[in-house]
């Protein structure tokens, strides 16, 4: 961070300017700490319908797919209960969600709307990816007909009307298009098939701008920086790699980082968040060892993509074992943001407030994408509450390497108050709170910053 942005972050955050350094309590880094490894909006993320006990891999977010057809029940109708029923399934165990909408899904029912199929629809068979192998086959649309591409456009809209900043849900992926809604039909169309098989360049730009238009709070990410040569649209948007850990990193054009820098979407992740799925195939066996074995290199690919959370379903398919459990939490410690508070500096103003002052810093590879609300507590011997205070910070602009001072007011403290508590508090009820990296985390209360009182000598 430049001294100009730090300095203009001071002011207008009103930190107490008289506050010098022999006055400031320096803190303990902790990789390890309390709640650290359940931090919300990172980390390793399993499908929902996992069974989630006590010994399973510690985690904040749980991922989902939604056939279209479950919402939209008719022309310019649209029924969210199956969307509902999910997210309310999730944010009751405490954590938020990361999902997708699609239309065709390999050996899954098809998710396009009954109305277009029976306004005549064409739809496409195909025996890829095993679809068919069970009693279920999904079909591909005609992504040319614009009777398609209306109800897509107007879903999206409806879609962020609806549910943009809503704290139940930490990211949406754009889906929609080709297989799984991964913005791909591969191998399609071949030669005698049908155009219909692929969207026209101007169509994905459309569904591309629909996202961007409805949605200003919820991050959407999109499947490859490719899908589209405008790059201020591309701008608005994060990026997820499914085929992590297999074709991420590498110097050919197809690989996704690669894809990123030509596409010159490869700073994004200063803004937008970076994500994926471990290519199923990688995922049996990859935390066996460290360095990992299978695979492109995890610690490489992660610290090059600035990748903030990752789908890796096996992790979570069976208690993993000493040694898996050991290089999977070191990975996921790698993920998004690390934030450490550095010191503290509390002083008492002549009126009976205080000015609580931290030095933050982000040991991650990545912001936090969300500048949620600073709660405050002081507390007196007995654990009673005898002041408090609340503040926004910019926490989404604290980049890694980067470190910043904000402050906070309390309304209150009184002699009797015997330490000072600080949280960042997760907007969505029962929601984990953001652990620090200090050993001072949890010490006093689960989820909130222990903060001593520094007395003026």
């Amino acid at each position: 961070m430049s001294s100009f942005v730090f300095l203009v972050a001071l002011t207008l955050l009103g930190v107490c300017c008289s506050a010098t350094a022999q006055y400031w309590r320096q803190m303990t880094f902790r990789a390890d700490a309390p709640g650290i490894d359940e931090n919300p909006l990172r980390g390793f993320v399993p499908f929902s319908g996992m069974k989630q006990g006590a010994d399973s891999f510690p985690h904040s977010m749980e991922w989902f797919y939604l056939p279209l057809s479950d919402v939209i029940v008719g022309p310019n109708t649209y029924k969210w209960s199956a969307l509902e029923k999910k997210l309310t399934e999730i944010s009751q165990r405490g954590h938020q969600a990361v999902f997708r909408f699609y239309l065709d899904y390999p050996d899954r029912r098809s998710g396009i709307p009954q109305y277009l199929l029976r306004s005549g629809l064409r739809t496409f068979k195909y025996r890829d990816f095993g679809n068919g192998a069970s009693y279920l086959q999904s079909v591909s649309p005609d992504y040319s007909d614009p009777r398609l591409i209306d109800c897509l456009t107007r879903f999206i809209g409806e879609f962020g009307a609806k549910y943009d900043g809503d704290v139940r849900i930490a990211y949406v992926t754009a889906g929609l298009y080709g297989f799984w809604g991964e913005w791909h039909v591969t191998g399609h169309p071949s030669a005698g098939e049908a155009a219909g098989w692929s969207m026209a360049q101007n169509d994905k730009d459309a569904l591309l701008a629909a996202y961007q238009n409805s949605f200003h709070k919820t991050p959407v990410l999109v499947r490859y920086p490719w899908v589209s040569a405008n790059r201020e649209l591309l701008s608005n948007f994060g990026f997820h790699d499914d085929s992590l850990l297999k074709d991420t990193i590498g110097q050919e054009s197809w690989q996704f980082w690669r894809g990123m820098e030509k596409a010159g979407t490869a700073e994004s992740w200063k803004v937008h968040p970076t994500g994926g799925e471990i290519y199923p195939q990688l995922q049996t066996g990859l935390w066996d060892s460290w360095p990992n074995t299978k695979g492109q290199d995890v610690e490489q690919t992660i610290l090059s993509a600035h990748v903030t959370w990752i789908l890796d379903n096996d992790l979570f398919a069976t208690v993993p074992n000493q040694a898996e459990r050991t290089n999977a939490l070191r990975a996921q410690r790698m993920l998004g943001y690390i934030l450490f508070c550095k010191a503290d500096h509390i002083e008492r103003m002549p009126n009976g407030s205080a000015v609580v002052t931290v030095s933050i810093e982000n040991r991650g590879v990545a912001p936090i994408y969300a500048s949620w609300p600073v709660e405050i507590e002081a507390m007196n011997a007995d654990e009673k509450v005898v002041g408090w205070g609340n503040a926004d910070w910019p926490l989404a602009s604290l980049l890694p390497g980067q470190a910043a001072s904000w402050s906070v007011s309390l309304n209150s403290l009184p002699s009797s108050a015997k330490t000072v508590l600080l949280r960042i508090a997760n907007p969505m009820r029962n929601g984990h709170s953001v652990a620090f990296a200090n050993a001072e985390m949890g010490t006093v209360i689960s989820g909130w910053l222990t903060l001593n009182l520094i007395q003026r000598p």
